[in-house]
């Protein structure tokens, strides 16, 4: 029977009626048959898996918010939202319907944000998402992620092959040699190694390197002994497409990534030791480097960069600062889910380089910040609409002085004119340099009023970099932020209302 056939509320409403689901895993597979080829998760975590594929996508919020209020802990539903996407959901392309996979780690850091007994609300949005995804794959391909085939190699040897694997885009020995990483080497180890491949291909928008970074977060919420199945997933989207594929404006061999690979791996041995954060951000450098993006072929960009770091003129700060400026000033130039992915993709390569303990890999995930958003830029300026603008050079509006009074206008003005709205957010951060009052509006209307995953990607992207950046240039990036941010006159999500209802939130 093909799985579409065999989606059904039998098994959910089982599972309600003796008031848990813990009964449903072994009915369910006895019922089914052995499906010996696929992967099973823990006992303590496949029912409720199996409890979010089997139930239908109508009546799975009311489902899962009934097992809420029976007291599923909120940590085991993301756990088994993210194991069904691994489960159910080709990662190739890694994008797409992978996007119910994507969304958790946002979902969740907003989540955080909002009021306590609004923190379920991301999750159980993401719920019905993943059961779309689910009934698009079950359309397309019928994916489900299989028990690895083949000789595994040993621990001794996994490093290599996969290496070797990686670099002939050869997925079946890649995913033989992740497997034994993931039993037998350590979290920090395996995701150092995966950072390079997660930034190597910008073809598909970032969404490589926007894998790895979520893919790894989101592991660290929910633990490390999940991490098999979803770095297996993560090296078979990371190895999509192949080296011949031209997308997006690029072949694998002519992006940036080749010459920033050989200088980093050149320059790095002379780096001085304040590279990373050697002083405070000087704006006027973040600038400088700006502008040297704006002009720089993607192949060149990282050229400079690393010179001006080897000789201590720039710190690895002020160098992201320019990048995140530039992701901002593309999203300015042409709003939509191309500036949308400059800012989620440079966002995940500064988290990658965050999180990496090697200097070679951290000096080459900046330079490939640079070049990535070159290669935006040259794909976006042939679209029709994009106009050249300057970040550091925006006009602002005049907001009222009390900062909530002042949140509430740029919310209110978002529905109704998205470059009023900007010129409002600049003003609000040139006036107010707490931008929490407007952060907490923002959330909390993004949840009620989240329409798509990218709400939720870049919102979660976006507010992280500007608290990373210096408070000179929060205002550029809050007047980004607007343009795919929610308003509190846009409609309420019909999903979220539903999932209100079946919490019983007023």
């Amino acid at each position: 029977m093909h799985r579409r056939d065999a989606i059904r509320g039998l098994a959910a409403a089982g599972a309600l009626a003796s008031g848990g689901f813990g009964e449903f895993g072994s009915s369910a597979a006895a019922e089914q048959g052995p499906e010996t080829d696929t992967v099973r998760f823990g006992p303590d975590i496949e029912p409720l898996v199996r409890l979010i594929e089997d139930t239908p996508r109508e009546d799975c919020i009311e489902v899962v918010a009934a097992q809420v209020r029976s007291g599923l802990a909120y940590r085991d539903l993301l756990t088994a939202l993210f194991l069904a996407g691994i489960r159910n959901v080709s990662p190739r392309p890694p994008g797409f319907k992978l996007h119910c996979v994507f969304v958790l780690h946002s979902a969740n850091q907003l989540s955080l944000d909002v009021p306590v007994n609004e923190r379920l609300l991301p999750l159980l949005w993401a719920l019905d998402y993943f059961k779309q995804s689910q009934e698009l794959d079950a359309e397309e391909e019928d994916f489900r992620l299989q028990n690895v085939q083949g000789r595994l190699p040993s621990a001794s040897k996994a490093w290599g092959e996969l290496d070797a694997a990686m670099e002939s885009w050869d997925a079946e020995r890649a995913d033989r040699a992740i497997t034994v990483l993931a039993r037998e080497r350590g979290g920090h180890e395996v995701i150092e190694g995966l950072w390079r491949y997660g930034a190597r291909d910008y073809r598909n928008i970032g969404h490589k390197a926007i894998f790895t970074a979520n893919a790894w977060r989101t592991l660290q919420t929910i633990g490390w002994r999940h991490a098999e199945p979803a770095l297996r997933s993560l090296t078979m989207g990371l190895l999509d497409f192949g080296p011949d594929l031209r997308m997006n404006g690029y072949g694998f061999a002519d992006q940036s990534h080749a010459a920033n690979a050989e200088i980093a791996r050149k320059v790095f041995p002379n780096l001085p030791a304040g590279w990373i954060a050697g002083r405070v951000v000087d704006p006027a450098a973040a600038g400088d480097i700006l502008a040297a993006i704006r002009k720089a072929a993607p192949a060149e960009s990282g050229t400079a960069v690393a010179r001006l770091l080897a000789g201590g003129r720039l710190t690895a700060s002020e160098a992201w600062e320019g990048i995140l400026l530039r992701a901002s000033e593309l999203m300015l130039s042409l709003p939509g889910i191309l500036g949308v992915h400059c800012i989620t993709s440079a966002n995940a390569l500064h988290y990658a380089f965050r999180m990496s303990a090697r200097a070679e890999t951290r000096l080459y995930l900046l330079l490939q910040g640079v070049g990535w958003m070159s290669q935006f830029a040259h794909f976006m300026s042939q679209e029709a609409g994009f106009r050249r603008l300057d970040i550091t050079r925006l006009d602002h509006d005049e907001v009222p002085k009390d900062a909530n009074d002042a949140a509430t206008d740029v919310l209110a003005t978002l529905a109704e004119d998205r470059g009023k709205a900007a010129r409002k957010a600049f003003g609000y951060g040139m006036t107010h340099r707490d931008l929490g009052p407007m952060f907490q509006m923002a959330r909390r209307a993004l949840v009620r009023k989240v329409e798509e995953s990218h709400h939720f990607k870049f919102a979660a992207a976006i507010f992280e970099d500007i608290a990373l950046t210096s408070p000179a240039r929060r205002p550029h990036l809050l007047a980004a932020a607007t343009h795919y941010l929610r308003g509190t006159g846009d409609p309420d999500s019909e999903i979220v209302e539903r999932a209100r209802r079946a919490l019983n939130i007023a």
